[in-house]
């Protein structure tokens, strides 16, 4: 009488535990860049959610930014060139968040994400 083997052979979790620790090496590598992504469109529409902000031209808007990214330590990010304030009318003005930020993964890997959003601010006066 012949028995079949149940469950996975040890080289079967050996390739499983290898997936989740390679998974596991990536989403640690990619969590810091949408972290600080969330932050900085946080602080863009933060602008039409808060009143108390008081933001009277594109420069203030400019250094309201950098702040921001000093208090939540984004450093990889350079606000000059990911972030384009254009006037769309009298009424508004618009915001656009374009950037990429390179990672390396293993040696001669790289990881890349790249973002870019529109967003419609309240009046810069």
């Amino acid at each position: 009488m012949r028995h079949s083997q149940k469950g996975m052979s040890f080289f079967g979790w050996l390739a499983v535990i290898a997936l989740i620790v390679f998974g596991l090496v990536i989403a640690m590598k990619l969590i810091p860049i949408y972290l600080d992504h969330f932050a900085l469109r946080n602080m863009v529409t933060k602008i039409n959610e808060d009143p108390t902000i008081e933001i009277n031209s594109i420069r203030e808007f400019n250094n309201y930014i950098d702040k921001g990214m000093q208090i939540n330590s984004i450093r990889d990010i350079d606000a000059r060139e990911a972030i384009k304030v254009t006037a769309s009318g009298a009424d508004a003005y618009t915001v656009q968040i374009n950037y990429e930020v390179r990672t390396p993964a293993l040696q001669n890997v790289d990881l890349l994400v790249h973002f870019d959003e529109t967003h419609i601010v309240r009046p810069i006066k």
